[in-house]
């Protein structure tokens, strides 16, 4: 593989199998960016928008719509730095938690029935490779 052809892989891998897992959904119901948003508040509990915005990749001013929003709707609160208030936290409410996890669940189903198309190992050749990248992200 090239490097150049490497770039799209992290993209591909979260758009087909991490967020495209399709489910019937209203006009009301979350759409994958809201998505994002949420599962990054829920495995970042505290976060700041500014660290939000970096981390799911959304530029500050969309970012703060799906905040006011999920702010409406009771999905999370914002509580103001005591040092800068300048500085939001972010943290999930009970109906954020109970969305993050029903997320969590349904991407889990979605990505255990991508995989179950690919050998034992295929899959443990994968799932190491994306262990390896994961390991090095950590470290930058």
């Amino acid at each position: 593989m090239e490097i150049s052809e490497l770039i799209d892989v992290i993209p591909k891998y979260m758009q087909k199998i991490c967020f495209n897992y399709a489910p019937s959904r209203s006009k009301d119901e979350m759409n994958n960016t809201n998505i994002k948003v949420l599962i990054a508040i829920g495995k970042n509990p505290g976060i700041s928008l500014h660290e939000l915005s970096k981390l799911v990749m959304v530029d500050q001013g969309a970012l703060s719509r799906i905040i006011k929003k999920f702010s409406t709707n009771n999905i999370i609160r914002q509580e103001r730095s005591e040092k800068d208030r300048r500085v939001t936290y972010i943290f999930l409410e009970k109906t954020g938690n109970e969305i993050y996890l029903n997320s969590i669940q349904k991407i889990k189903e979605h990505i255990d029935n991508t995989f179950s198309k690919f050998s034992k190992d295929e899959k443990e050749d994968i799932f190491s490779a994306l262990e390896t990248l994961r390991k090095y992200l950590e470290k930058f």
